[in-house]
C-alpha cells in the first residue's frame, strides 16, 4: 500500500468580459390566436430593422423561445378557468462582442416594441475561456503542491513523487444582469449597464508518495 499525502488544490480568479448576450423580445396579447401572432410579427421585424441599422449582423440574431398560449384565469364565483384570449411571446438571443453597447441595443430594441427584457448575460468568448480554464488548473495545482509541501514539512517527511492526481471541476461563472436590473430600459435617459467580471475556479486532487 503506498504511503500518500492527499490534498486538494484550489484556484480563482476574475476577468473582465469580452462578449454579451441579450435575451429580449415581445409578448401580445389578442382574444384572436392569429391576431396575436400577426401583432408580434410586426414588432419582432422592427426590432431586428433596429438591431441590424445599428450593426448587429443577423447572424448574431437568433430566436430562443416562441410559443402561442390560451390566456386562462380562473373564476372564484363560477369556479371555474375563463378563456382571456390568447398571448404570443417571442424571444431573441443577440451575441454582441462589443460589451459596451449592451444599454444601446436594449434601447433600440425596446424603441422597436420590444416589451420583454428578459436577462443580459456576460461571459468570456471560447478562446478566452479556454486560456482561463487552463491557468486555473495550472494554478490549482501549484496550490495542492503547497499544501502538501507544507503538510510534508510538519511531519518532517519528503515527497517524492506525484502518485495520483484528477480535475475535481473548473468552471467559468457569467455575469448576470436581470430583467429587474434594466427595468428601466423605457426611460428617456440612455439605459447603462455595467459589466460584472466573471468568475473563473478550479479544483484538483493530487496523491503524492512520500518517504
Amino acid at each position: 500500500m503506498k504511503n500518500t499525502i492527499d490534498v486538494t488544490g484550489t484556484y480563482t480568479s476574475y476577468a473582465d468580459p469580452d462578449k454579451v448576450e441579450i435575451y429580449l423580445g415581445a409578448q401580445t396579447d389578442s382574444n384572436d390566436a392569429s391576431d396575436s401572432q400577426q401583432q408580434n410579427a410586426v414588432i419582432l421585424q422592427k426590432i431586428r430593422n433596429g438591431l441590424t441599422s445599428k450593426g448587429v449582423s443577423s447572424t448574431s440574431i437568433q430566436t430562443t423561445q416562441y410559443n402561442l398560449e390560451q390566456i386562462r384565469e380562473w373564476d372564484e364565483i363560477k369556479r371555474v378557468y375563463v378563456n382571456k384570449g390568447y398571448r404570443t411571446t417571442h424571444i431573441l438571443n443577440i451575441k454582441l462582442t462589443d460589451i459596451n453597447k449592451a444599454g444601446e441595443i436594449v434601447d433600440v430594441a425596446v424603441e422597436n416594441g420590444a416589451n420583454r427584457v428578459d436577462s443580459i448575460v456576460f461571459g468570456l468568448s471560447d478562446s478566452k475561456a479556454k486560456t482561463m480554464r487552463t491557468q486555473a488548473l495550472t494554478e490549482a495545482a501549484k496550490n495542492a503542491r503547497e499544501k502538501a509541501d507544507a503538510i510534508a514539512s510538519g511531519l518532517g517527511i519528503s515527497i517524492t513523487k506525484v502518485y495520483r492526481a484528477s480535475e475535481v471541476s473548473v468552471g467559468i461563472t457569467p455575469y448576470y444582469v436581470n430583467k429587474e436590473m434594466v427595468a428601466g430600459a423605457s426611460a428617456p435617459a440612455p439605459t447603462e449597464i455595467s459589466a460584472g467580471q466573471i468568475e473563473i475556479s478550479a479544483s484538483v486532487s493530487v496523491s503524492y508518495e512520500f518517504a
